[in-house]
């Protein structure tokens, strides 16, 4: 694995910038309290911390190589303290080499060297440990890098799964509807049983062409809605009436595609099934920069006893809400006399 100081680039410029610094301090020390001369103090300062610098570049691979997680913390130690008498070893002897080589007549230097081995010795030990610790928090911080990704690749993964889920529950119950619909027609009226497989054709071609999760302009799901409602008044003649209230500047707001059929589905299943008299049902659409609100209202006879439902269609809705949008507050459903509605928000981003 590529050292992470060569790979990332901030990372090779703080590395720098510190080591620069500390070069700095090294000439201060080397001038203002031990009285040399800017060129020794310079030559010294650039010498000794550009090799500890370039050491400590090397001094990845026992990190990279060490796992705390799988050998005894006494292993762990050991292998740290010979990477680091190695790493300090070999820079005091290079260091002290090159500098004996540049200024071995210069006796009250070389005196100031040899006496100095000792903590020099102790501070390439305090430049290990701190290269060391930094690059084990790096590891740590791509290691809670990578597990975020990871987790929201699963998340991801999940909501997709969930959605399609969802969506293959909402989609047969309609289909098993409309087949046998078709079914009764064929053999009462079969011009009608023919209109209703045109239309229901070309409301399956939608769906599979929405078959992914995504968000779909008002308008193209109106459009999808109002092919649903035409095989519906198919079966259900002048009992169903659909009354439309659809402000159109909210055509180009935008909603998960295929959730208004449940609802108005619903609507049909509990409002006209059971009626001979014309039943109502309004759809009505408000909208703001920041929501689009979606009402469909539809009569019943509050004194009828329905068979209890799956409820695939309000529980599907409200799920597939939670999970687009993170939020379960989007769905309400009131009664009111023989008035039964369901309002949505759909935030827009």
């Amino acid at each position: 694995m590529l050292n992470p100081i060569l790979k990332v680039r901030q990372y090779f410029i703080a590395y720098t910038g510190i080591w620069g610094l500390i070069a700095i301090i090294h000439i201060l020390i080397l001038t203002l309290f031990q009285g040399f001369s800017p060129g020794l103090a310079i030559t010294e300062s650039l010498i000794a911390n550009l090799l500890f610098a370039l050491i400590g570049l090397g001094l990845w691979f026992p990190v990279f190589f060490s796992n705390l997680e799988k050998e005894s913390i006494i292993n762990f130690i050991m292998k740290h303290l010979l990477a680091c008498l190695l790493a300090v070893g070999l820079w005091v002897i290079l260091h002290y080499t090159l500098m004996n080589a540049l200024f071995s007549s210069n006796k009250e230097y070389m005196q100031f060297l040899v006496s100095s081995l000792p903590w020099r010795a102790g501070i390439g030990a305090l430049f290990y440990g701190a290269i060391i610790l930094v690059y084990y928090l790096i590891i740590n911080y791509q290691n809670f890098r990578d597990k975020l990704t990871r987790e929201a690749e699963l998340k991801a993964l999940i909501r997709e799964s969930e959605l399609n889920s969802l969506k293959s529950q909402i989609n047969p119950h309609f289909l098993f509807n409309s087949l046998n619909s078709i079914s009764s027609l064929t053999m009462i009226s079969p011009e009608k049983a023919q209109e209703m497989i045109i239309k229901l054709s070309e409301f399956l071609r939608y769906s599979l062409s929405n078959k992914d999760e995504k968000l779909t302009a008002l308008k193209d799901e109106i459009i999808n809605l109002t092919r649903y409602l035409d095989i519906e008044k198919v079966r259900f003649g002048k009992r169903l009436n659909v009354v439309n209230k659809i402000d159109e500047k909210c055509f180009n707001h935008t909603l998960p595609g295929l959730i208004l059929q449940p609802l108005v589905e619903n609507a049909i299943k509990y409002g006209v099934y059971e009626s001979i008299d014309q039943t109502d049902i309004q759809l009505s659409c408000t909208c703001s920069e920041k929501n689009l609100r979606v009402t469909i209202r539809n009569q019943f006879d509050p004194e009828f006893h329905h068979k209890k439902g799956t409820g695939i269609g309000i529980q599907n809705i409200r799920s597939r809400l939670k999970i687009m949008y993170g939020r379960d507050d989007l769905i309400s459903l009131v009664k009111n006399g023989n008035i039964f509605e369901v309002t949505v928000v759909f935030p827009q981003t």
